[in-house]
């Protein structure tokens, strides 16, 4: 599997949500890491902390009765929180990232582990502040890089996912600057696209709506500076897409 490692940087509200990313300075090898791994599971926890203390060097601890985050254990030292998502619906899995972002440690970092991809919460995650997330059909190879990243001071993605929320949100950016533009026409302009949409010519728009040329050339004018076409066969296309 491909994987994406986003370097650590300030995503603003309008595209993922609120996100809560520490400094790049904060981020370095001197920085004492712990790793934590929550899940009911016990014998897949011990099985996951020597696999990954084996390839990072980090310490880990097991909390096999904590299912989501182990937030009174968590020490001033940096801390790297494996959340096993097994079994969970999306609902339980949500309300824990909320309930960890009440009483959130600035040095404390979630990575949900074995989420279902059909649950379908990546984005919801992202917007609430996850570092990590793998799914259960993701390799164990792939749990120690994402380790190391966050280390680095890096989100740990899968190309597929980073994909998926870029054009989910350049998807809503643009209906949000579609709808800004339409609100930007008045009643007769919205009246003279539809006309024009349909093949009516200037003479045509000008008897149905009791107006002169010179009229309807002004009103075409303005509605080509306002929707950011160049004439009036990208006016028509607009206007069948958005009116």
């Amino acid at each position: 599997m491909k994987l994406l490692v986003l370097s650590s940087f300030n995503i603003s509200n309008n595209i993922f949500g609120i996100f809560e990313i520490m400094a790049k300075s904060e981020f370095n090898d001197a920085v004492k890491w712990l790793i934590y791994i929550a899940g009911s599971a016990k014998l897949q926890s011990e099985l996951l902390a020597v696999f990954i203390e084996k390839e990072t060097g980090l310490p880990c601890r097991i909390e096999s009765d904590k299912l989501m985050f182990p937030l009174e254990l968590v020490q001033e030292r940096h801390s790297i929180i494996f959340s096993d998502c097994r079994d969970r619906t999306a609902k339980s899995i949500v309300s824990g990232m909320r309930e960890f972002n009440r009483s959130r440690k600035t040095n404390a970092f979630v990575i949900m582990f074995n989420v279902d991809s059909s649950l379908n919460i990546e984005e919801e995650l992202l917007g609430l502040g996850i570092w990590g997330i793998f799914h259960e059909e993701d390799p164990p190879s792939s749990l120690p890089l994402g380790v190391k990243a966050i280390c680095k001071g890096e989100i740990w993605l899968s190309r597929q996912l980073m994909s998926s929320c870029l054009e989910n949100f350049r998807r809503r950016s643009s209906g949000n600057d579609q709808s800004e533009k339409i609100n930007s026409l008045t009643k007769r302009e919205c009246e003279v696209l539809k006309m024009l949409s349909v093949g009516s010519g200037n003479d045509q728009i000008a008897t149905d709506l009791c107006v002169s040329i010179h009229t309807v050339r002004s009103h075409l004018y303005r509605i080509f500076k306002k929707i950011d076409v160049a004439n009036r066969h990208q006016a028509s296309i607009w206007a069948n897409r958005n009116l």
